[in-house]
């Protein structure tokens, strides 16, 4: 089943289109590639994400999940996406990784926004996170995305001087999340040569927090 929102994304996307790679201007710390200058106005979320997401929460000890938003239409190996699609995918931490590689952990990739087939969790932190989902597991050009990682929250509150990392207090299934904007290799082109989504104006980084905040609320509602 097709998240009940992506006609009226679909048809901001349409807008979108018009222009390259989401809008012909950009403020000056984004003249490397130009984001919009106005963020969708929500983001899709398939199936496979919703169903990572369910199974992080019953695993939470041991896994973690990679994000990745795709930025332009994408056609990996398996499957094409639309722009503006949530992407998450489990990684097992040193607790889950103790279990071996013949543990099931009921993960899947995406085909399509509503078809899956399972796969295995990335092990470990070989490679930046959101980096191997894309070329490793749904193999799709990975320029074409921006990346975080959502993992347990973390300890004490929010400080000032890692404003990559935050907080949500809840999303919409009651539990909370914690979110590290970063990503080593996915974001800089996006945001001006930043690493990590800015909470600011900047870029919009703020908007595009909100958006992926509000995608993981989707997310957390439960399976398709």
């Amino acid at each position: 089943m097709q998240n009940p929102n992506r006609r009226a994304f679909m048809a901001s996307v349409g807008a979108f289109s018009l222009f390259p790679v989401f809008g012909s201007e950009a403020a000056p710390a984004c003249i490397t590639s130009g984001l919009p200058r106005f963020a969708p106005n929500r983001l899709t979320v398939d199936c496979a994400t919703r169903v990572n997401f369910a199974n992080y929460r019953k695993n939470s000890a041991y896994q973690g999940l990679a994000g990745c938003v795709s930025m332009t239409y994408v056609t990996g190996r398996y499957g094409a996406f639309p722009a503006g699609n949530l992407f998450l995918f489990p990684w097992l931490n040193a607790a889950g990784m103790k279990f071996g590689a013949a543990k099931d952990w009921g993960a899947v990739m995406p085909i399509s926004l509503d078809k899956s087939v399972p796969a295995a969790p990335i092990r470990g932190w070989t490679a930046p996170l959101d980096e191997s989902f894309c070329r490793f597991v749904i193999e799709a050009p990975a320029g074409s995305f921006i990346g975080f990682r959502v993992d347990a929250p973390f300890p004490g509150k929010d400080s000032p001087t890692r404003p990559w990392r935050i907080n949500v207090s809840k999303l919409a299934d009651g539990a909370p999340i914690g979110i590290e904007w970063t990503s080593a290799n996915l974001n800089r082109r996006w945001f001006g040569g930043s690493q990590w989504i800015p909470p600011t104006n900047d870029c919009q980084g703020d908007a595009w927090r909100a958006l992926i905040i509000d995608g993981l609320t989707q997310a957390s509602v439960g399976h398709c």
